[in-house]
């Protein structure tokens, strides 16, 4: 098998775990207690919140989730009305934070993908999980910045840049 088929065979698996992990049942599980059901912004929002300690910039929040800021807003203002974010103002500067349901929720999360991962390992040797876990993070250190911030805003910092932003 020539590299370029590797590439290709890795390209499609890497497609189909996040396609796992995106998966509505996955979503449902996670949005059971919120009363309703999360899209599938709505669960990588809430994983990159709780990824950064649970607290995390307005404008990285929209740059790591790769959304315009008016998306942003929208979706952090349509979780704080679920509970599951707070939005701090610290003069002009926004912070998002999670609620202590939106670190339940973000806990959740986390177990699913666990399992999930878990299950895709059963019959691994501790040695072979080792040397994958080795290889994956140096695959992805090796990756480039999100290609969402070289189409935002020149501006990373968490000033408010809209109207919307202060909804």
């Amino acid at each position: 098998m020539a590299v370029d088929d590797e590439i290709e065979d890795i390209r499609e698996a890497l497609v189909r775990v996040i396609a796992e992990w995106t998966q509505g049942e996955l979503q449902t599980q996670v949005a059971a207690s919120v009363g309703g059901s999360l899209e599938a912004i709505e669960v990588r929002a809430l994983y990159v919140v709780g990824m950064h300690g649970g607290s995390l910039g307005f404008s990285r929040l929209a740059d790591r989730a790769a959304m315009s800021r008016p998306t942003t807003s929208k979706l952090v203002s349509r979780m704080s009305a679920w509970g599951l974010f707070d939005r701090v103002r610290t003069g002009r500067t926004v912070e998002v934070r999670l609620t202590d349901a939106g670190r339940d929720a973000y806990a959740r999360l986390v177990a699913s993908g666990q399992q999930m991962v878990g299950g895709a390992l059963t019959g691994w040797s501790a040695h072979e999980i080792t040397q994958f876990q080795a290889h994956l993070s140096r695959f992805v250190a090796a990756l480039p910045e999100s290609t969402s911030r070289a189409t935002a805003s020149p501006s990373s910092s968490d000033h408010v840049s809209s109207p919307q932003e202060e909804t």
